[in-house]
């Protein structure tokens, strides 16, 4: 099983979440540099010798600054009382790490920029005597102005502030800076800031930016460059247990993935914060007890109630993708890896596939769709697990077998109960088949002045067009544009050819129950039978135990076995958990599927 707890640590915080009040996609949006101003006519400028128009133009790019995890990797570099004798620092290798910003300028004896560094030259003079590498040379002088530093953006964003990492190895850090933030031209807030440790947030709450320019004045010690390792675009908030007035969380799971649930996190939280909530949606919650992660989940809903409390509804990462579309297409052995890659392309989560799994082939057909649903496709047909709790991203695991967990008497609170539903004699899957066929559709037909997505109700190939162009396509869509005539878009058909297989409970006569899978559509005569033995011995186990628990070391897609206290033991693999926390303990109601 690819999905675990992370090593188990020996705090004893209990629940914490931890709020990204973060602009979400800014970082990966944003293009920090250094830029070299341009001369152009402005008011005050007047003509003179040696004047010239010239453009702006980018100096350096620090793409590391999208990064998360940059430290300083302390390179020793040549600047008074820097580089310390303690093996923390190495000479500067080639090539050497990503080390993030560091400015060009270095600061005076008083840790100021925005001066002039003269250095005396050597020329002869009584009381000087020649000797090995003493060589005449002038004097200069180099004005170290302030750096500074812009970040653009290709779209706009908000966020409450400005989170600041600098060295943390030497705990350098710049003591004075200004930040302007623009949206074009026009600024939208300019405001002067003065950190005192090597992380510091500048809080100021601006909305729609899409340019940031920081300048610095000075470094906490002098004779410094300013070392810039990380930019977050908001604030990073712990929640406590004695701040959280209510937390509610449910996670599940389907060991088929007939369906994929989206796992909810809810609470409201008591703050005596100054800085203002951003409440933006897509923001990640962590969820934590006692160090361990229980799942990340992600911003939907957001209210101030009042001065101090806020309101906050979340959905994991699944939530996220059924916001999303997927376009689907007619699959002829493209392996699950691969189309699992299109499905989180463009998310800020990442994923695990199973080794087990990457290489399986799929045939058959997505439609247009969500992600979500054209994740539970893939995951039903090769028959894995999509799980996101305990982990920061999405788990995609075959389904245990051996039994790894165990709920005893002294675990459970007034006992467990056997749940019977209905019972599923049979099931009867259809299996679906996709040919090319040269049967002509029109798929579209109108005045087109510009640029429109037509999605299929079903695949074709062997699109065409007259009157306009195709700038992008598939199986399911195509993106069309015109100049005012009339666009008619063609498509070949595809035949799509279906049988079903039908597995039965030979014991049962009567009174017969016969579940129908249809609409699978990567169920082809390769791996039907093998899905059809899965569900149907999935529903031939219409018991679930459900109960009151000490949840313990347990987590979501484990087997485990569970004492009744009535009617022995009960194997199963735990589905769903509904956390009630408290300071030491995390109690849950729990569904065991036997």
């Amino acid at each position: 099983m690819v999905k675990q707890l992370a090593a188990r640590q020996s705090n004893e915080e209990g629940l914490k979440i931890v709020y990204d009040d973060v602009a979400p996609y800014a970082k990966e949006n944003s293009n920090p540099q250094t830029v070299i101003d341009g001369l152009y006519p402005h008011k005050g400028l007047y003509p003179r010798a040696g004047l010239y128009p010239k453009k702006t133009v980018t100096k350096k790019e620090y793409p590391e600054l999208l990064r998360d995890d940059l430290t300083y990797p302390g390179y020793a570099l040549c600047y008074p009382r820097f580089s310390l004798m303690n093996g923390d620092y190495i000479n500067l290798p080639d090539p050497h790490l990503d080390y993030g910003y560091i400015s060009e300028e270095y600061t005076d004896e008083n840790g100021k920029f925005g001066y002039t560094l003269k250095r005396q030259g050597l020329r002869p003079h009584s009381g000087l005597y020649p000797r090995v590498f003493l060589f005449p040379h002038g004097s200069s002088e180099t004005e170290m102005g302030n750096p500074r530093l812009t970040i653009t953006f290709n779209q706009r964003f908000t966020s409450v502030g400005l989170l600041l990492t600098f060295n943390t190895l030497s705990r350098d850090y710049a003591s004075d800076l200004n930040i302007k933030w623009y949206q074009g031209d026009e600024i939208l807030s300019d405001k002067d800031f003065q950190p005192d440790s090597e992380r510091y947030f500048c809080n100021n709450y601006v909305q729609l930016y899409d340019r940031i320019e920081i300048t610095f004045r000075a470094t906490s010690k002098p004779y410094r460059p300013v070392f810039l390792t990380r930019i977050d675009y908001g604030i990073y908030r712990d929640f406590f247990d004695d701040e959280l007035l209510t937390t509610n969380c449910l996670q599940e799971i389907n060991t088929i993935s007939e369906q994929i649930s989206i796992n909810t996190l809810n609470f409201t939280v008591r703050t005596e914060s100054s800085i203002p909530f951003d409440l933006q949606k897509k923001q990640r919650l962590g969820l934590y007890f006692n160090g361990e992660l229980l799942g990340n989940f992600y911003l939907k809903n957001g209210a101030r109630k009042n001065r101090v409390d806020y309101h906050m509804e979340s959905h994991d990462a699944i939530g996220v993708l059924d916001t999303n579309e997927f376009s689907g297409g007619v699959y002829t052995g493209e392996t699950v890896a691969s189309v699992i890659e299109k499905i989180f392309d463009g998310e800020s989560f990442g994923y695990t596939l199973d080794e087990s799994l990457q290489e399986i082939n799929l045939h058959g057909y997505i439609p247009y769709t969500t992600k979500r649903n054209a994740l539970m496709q893939i995951a039903f047909a090769i028959g894995a697990v999509v799980d996101t709790s305990n982990n920061e991203g999405v788990v995609i695991y075959p389904q245990e077998t051996e039994v790894s967990g165990y709920f005893d008497e002294t675990d459970t609170f007034e006992g467990l109960t056997l749940e019977h539903r209905d019972t599923v004699t049979g099931i009867r899957l259809t299996v679906h088949q996709y040919q090319k066929i040269d049967e002509s559709q029109e798929l579209y037909n109108d005045t087109l002045d510009g640029t429109a997505e037509i999605i299929f109700s079903e695949p074709y190939h062997s699109l065409s067009v007259t009157g306009g162009t195709i700038s992008r396509s598939g199986d399911n869509f195509a993106i069309v544009t015109g100049t005012g005539g009339t666009v008619v878009l063609t498509g070949k058909r595809y035949n799509h050819m279906t049988t079903s297989l039908l597995k039965e409970n030979p014991d049962v006569v009567f009174n017969k129950s016969i579940k129908e899978v249809t609409d699978a559509t990567l169920i082809h005569s390769g791996n039907a039978q093998e899905a059809l033995d899965r569900v149907y011995n999935y529903y031939q186990q219409p018991e679930n135990v459900v109960g009151e628990v000490l949840l313990g070391d347990k987590v979501l897609g484990q087997v485990v076995e569970a004492d009744t206290g009535y009617d022995g033991k009960r194997k199963g693999t735990l589905e769903s958990i509904n956390y009630q926390f408290s300071r030491k303990i995390i109690r849950a109601e729990v569904t065991i599927h036997e």
